[in-house]
């Protein structure tokens, strides 16, 4: 995989990448979620099939997406059980 391709693999992804991490800036910094979501274009495209008829985009999101999430839940100070969270959130219901 060539340096070149990934810029622009990177590059042609920005709005995408920057439309994602948008809704968690408030609470993280900018430049640490851009990071994380370039890992996630990194590895959506070293996983990527064209056999499945689907547009890289869409492919890329859960990627990207599920990278910010592992990053927002490994940066907390408080680590919070799953368990807990759903019943938090089943009380705030």
């Amino acid at each position: 995989m060539s340096d070149q391709i990934l810029i622009d693999l990177i590059k042609d992804n920005k709005k995408l990448i920057c439309s994602i991490i948008n809704k968690y800036t408030n609470y993280y910094e900018f430049d640490d979620l851009y990071q994380v979501s370039v890992i996630g274009i990194i590895k959506a495209y070293q996983n990527f099939d064209n056999s499945y008829n689907v547009k890289f985009t869409t492919y890329a999101y859960k990627y990207i997406l599920s990278e910010v999430i592992n990053f927002i839940n490994n940066s907390k100070l408080i680590k919070v059980s799953r368990d807990y969270q759903k019943i938090y959130k089943k009380i705030l219901e």
